[in-house]
Order: structure tokens, then sequence, then C-alpha cells
């Protein structure tokens, strides 16, 4: 073409400008975008063929806003499409002050009233975690469609604004729009944030009544609904009654028995997700590797390991990592040490996860050591990452080991400590018998001290004998969480073992002054003969 001079012919060389767009791994769109600027008097079809590419080859957007931008210098025309490539780009780099300065120009080249670009850009804003913009735009729109109430909708349920969501919906039937599968999708999805149960029904009844042929997102939907609302019965129903599934489906189903703590019935329908031939995710595993962990259960998370590196998963990270805490809380430390040194490549979270294994079993010493390694391999350790070697230090009675892990977490790391980190401490110190040190350190906190932490120190000055500073504890405990049974018994005990019956019956007055009553506060899980058992 550019030896026979065809190059320069407008309608051969848009042809060939929309092939090589279509054709990213050929680096298509880069040799597009030079024919298409050799052009004479591109047409605005051709210049937005070549920003569609550039949006489709993967990239991260910045391409897609520099041709944008030359197009804006040669002063070419461009249209809604083309502002609507500009805009999508700026969402895909979180670009806010470029997306800002796209939306002045939208309304300099009067665009302000196009519904793709307002949708376009309540999207974008949405992205920006910007909903008051978003909300601006949606407002100052005058004609607004299905799709636009849609955008609106969508933002507000996936940036964990569940109650705004649901009243978009409601203004949505109430302006006479009628809600389609995508807008069902939405609600659901609010719906189950809320474990709004009724208008989680009332959905369903809409959806039965008026959306025919409702496709599997919908369906979906109302599985993890019923779930989340705790209704495993309807959720069951709508699963029986779906005309296929595919392994969203199977993975909602299965997380609804595992979250309500009907683990078996879960670890069932993930054998019969097997035998209709439905490949798991990473999702679905991370469900089942969980419910292993809660069980505790040792079989079952042989099982599951077992599983997770004959189908070829064990390579994923993030399973990895679940792998290496359901070992931990199983009992079996040694097995997730070895998945540890299997990883072919490690995150922090895996370092992360390995040392709260080594706490939780007492090994101290070597969560230090992994600790130390994990900062020589260039991992900077976060807040939870001190707060798992702070809880190591604390189980294995390693108090300086521990003072120096706090200090070098605000001194070296510039981390504020958590309420956790200070609890951590506390008990620490307590374990060591150093209470008077402990107490100090509670009071000092710039946060207050929840019960827990008072807790921790006063049964350390009960069993150190420190009658005087257990009743100054004791005194902090009964303020911070004046609701609970079990701080008030902690004192009538105290009170009974001194001999100051007085007190013990002023306790039980206060207890039923307060309208505070004694429940059964936990269960035991108990493993016999490869069978779990919750008592």
């Amino acid at each position: 073409m550019i030896s026979t001079g065809l190059i320069h012919n407008p309608f051969v060389a848009t042809k060939l400008v929309t092939f090589l767009c279509s054709h990213p791994p050929l680096c298509g769109t880069q040799i597009a975008f030079s024919i298409a600027d050799q052009m004479d008097e591109p047409d605005v079809y051709t210049w937005n063929t070549v920003l569609r590419g550039c949006l489709h080859d993967g990239s991260s957007g910045k391409e897609v806003l520099s041709a944008y931008a030359h197009s804006r210098r040669k002063c070419l025309i461009v249209d809604s499409y083309t502002l609507l490539y500009a805009i999508k780009a700026c969402g895909l780099m979180l670009a806010g002050f470029e997306g800002e300065e796209l939306h002045a120009q939208i309304f300099k080249l009067g665009f302000e009233s196009e519904v793709i670009t307002q949708t376009a850009l309540v999207q974008m804003y949405g992205l920006f975690q910007n909903l008051e913009s978003a909300q601006r735009v949606f407002d100052e729109t005058p004609q607004r469609d299905l799709i636009l109430w849609n955008a609106l909708l969508a933002t507000y349920e996936q940036r964990n604004h569940p109650h705004k969501a649901l009243s978009v919906a409601f203004a949505m039937m109430n302006g006479n729009v009628r809600p389609n599968g995508v807008s069902a999708v939405s609600i659901l999805s609010a719906c189950s944030a809320l474990c709004a149960l009724n208008q989680g029904k009332s959905v369903h009844g809409f959806v039965i009544k008026c959306l025919l042929g409702f496709d599997l997102f919908v369906y979906n939907a109302l599985i993890n609904m019923y779930a989340k609302c705790r209704c495993l019965i309807n959720a069951r129903g709508v699963f029986e009654g779906m005309p296929s599934r595919n392994v969203v489906t199977w993975t909602s189903i299965i997380n609804g028995y595992s979250e309500n703590n009907y683990p078996y019935e879960a670890l069932t329908l993930f054998g019969e997700m097997e035998s209709a031939n439905v490949r798991p995710d990473e999702i679905t595993l991370l469900g089942v590797v969980s419910m292993c962990s809660k069980l505790g259960c040792s079989k079952l998370g042989e099982w599951i390991d077992h599983y997770i590196k004959k189908n070829g998963y064990g390579e994923i990270i993030p399973v990895a990592n679940a792998l290496m805490d359901m070992h931990s809380k199983c009992g079996n430390i040694k097995k997730a040490c070895q998945v540890f040194d299997g990883m072919v490549a490690k995150t922090l979270v895996s370092w992360t996860t390995l040392i709260q294994g080594l706490a939780m079993h007492g090994y101290g010493i070597s969560a230090l050591v992994r600790f130390c390694q994990m900062q020589r391999e260039g991992f900077r350790p976060d807040s939870i990452a001190f707060l798992s070697i702070l809880w190591a230090c604390s189980h294995a009675g390693l108090v300086d080991e521990g003072r120096q892990c706090f200090r070098s977490m605000v001194e070296e790391h510039s981390i504020a400590p958590w309420k956790e980190h200070y609890g951590c401490m506390a008990d620490l110190l307590c374990r060591a018998g150093i209470v008077d040190e402990a107490f100090q350190f509670v009071k000092s906190m710039p946060m207050k001290p929840d019960a827990v932490t008072w807790r921790t120190l006063f049964g350390a000055c009960k069993e150190q004998g420190n009658v005087d500073l257990a009743r100054q504890v004791m005194n902090h405990l009964l303020v911070s969480e004046p609701g609970y049974s079990g701080n008030y018994i902690l004192a009538s005990n105290l009170y009974a073992v001194m001999g100051e019956w007085d007190n013990v019956k002023e306790v039980r007055d206060a207890m039923e002054a307060w309208g505070v009553i004694v429940r059964d506060p936990a269960c035991s899980v108990v493993e016999l003969s490869n069978n779990v058992n919750i008592q």
C-alpha cells in the first residue's frame, strides 16, 4: 500500500487501521496510530478505532490518553465515543485529576447531556471512590436511561454503600424505570450485604414475575443473598431449580453452607460438583480450605491438601497460603512449613501466615528466625506481620525480643500501633509476671483499652497474688464492659477468695440491677475416629 500510494486513500487507510487495531498481538495499535496520524483528514471513526484498539490491547490507559491528547492538539473532531474511550482510560489509570479535566472538557464541548458520556463519568467517579461527584453527574443528566440507573446502582453497591444502592433502586422504580437482570444482581448484592431478607424476597418475586428467562448471574446472586441471610432452604431451592450451573453457582452454594456452619453438607456438595465435572476455581478451593480450617480436622486437611496438589492448584499463592493456615490450625505445623518451603513464589501474606502458625504452636524462636529471614529477602513487614511476631513472642515468653520488635515497629518502620499490638505487649508482660509494668503500659495506651486487655491483666494479677492491683483492674473492666456476665463472675470470685462476702453480694446485686444474664459463651470441637464433634 505504501509502494503503490494506496496508503493515502482515506477509505483504504481506514480499513487498514481497523484491521490492525483488531490484532493487538501484532503491535497493530502502534502502527495504526502512525497511519491515522499521517492521514490528511482522518475522520472521527478512524481516530475512535485507534482509541478503542489502544484501550483493548491490555494497556494501562496511558496510550489512550496520549492518543486523545494528540487528537485534541490536531483539532480533530470528537464525538461521544471518543470521550467514552478517554473516560474509560482515566478509570483504568485511576487518574483522578485527568478525569476531572476531561469532565470539564465535556462541558466545554457541549456533551454534558449525552447519556453515553454521563454514564461513563458515573462509572469513572465510582472507581475513584468519589461517590458525591458520581451522584452529581447523575442528577445533572436530563435524560436518564436504564444503563445510567444501573451504573449508579452498581457504583453504590460495589463501593460498600448498600443502603444507598437500595435507595437508588426504589427511586428507579418510582421513576417508572423497569429494572433488568443487571439491576437485579446489584440490588440482590446490596440485600446480601445488609442481610435484608424481606427485600431480597421481593426482588426474587419481581424476577420470577417480570424477567422471563433470566440468566445465571441472577440465579447466582439469589443463592448468595439467601445464604447471607441464613435462609439455606431457599438458597438450595434456587440451586435445585436452575436449568444449568457454572463454577460460580457451585461456589456460592458451597460457601453458603460453610459460612452457616454446615461443613459436612458443604463437603457433600463439593463432591457433587466433582461428579458433575465442574472444575473448581481458586475461590471454590479457598472456601473449602477455610472450611477445613474451621473444623480443625487433620484427616480432612490431608485430603484437601492431596486434592489440591493432584489437580495442579498448589502453585496458586492464595491457595498455598490458605493451606498453610489450615495445617497450622489442624495442629500440623510441620506440614505448614513444608507447604511454605515448597512455594516457588512467596508474598508478605505467605510469610505472615507462617509466622502466625509458628506463634500458634509456641515456636517463638523459629518465628523470629523467619521474621528476620523475611526482611533479609526484601519484604518490609506491615502491621499484621508485627502483630504476628508480637504474638509469637508473647506465647514463647520472649520479653526482650518482644520489646525490641515493638520499638522497631514504631521507630524504624513508622507504623502506628493498633489496639491489638498494645494488647499483645500487655499479654507478653503479664505472661512474664511483670504485672505492674503491664498495668502502666495499658494505662499509657493512646486509645481506650478494650475489655480483653483488662481481663488479661486481671488474670495475671490474680495469678501473681497482687490483690490491690487486681481491684484497680477490675474497676476498669466493669466500666469498659458493664453488660458482660463474665466480668461480674471474675469480680465475685476474687472477693470470695479474699473472704469479702459483702462485696460478693454487692456484685450479685449489681448483676441483677444491670439485667446481666449468665450465658454459655463457647463450644468445644473434638475429633474422634476421624469425625468432628461440636459440643
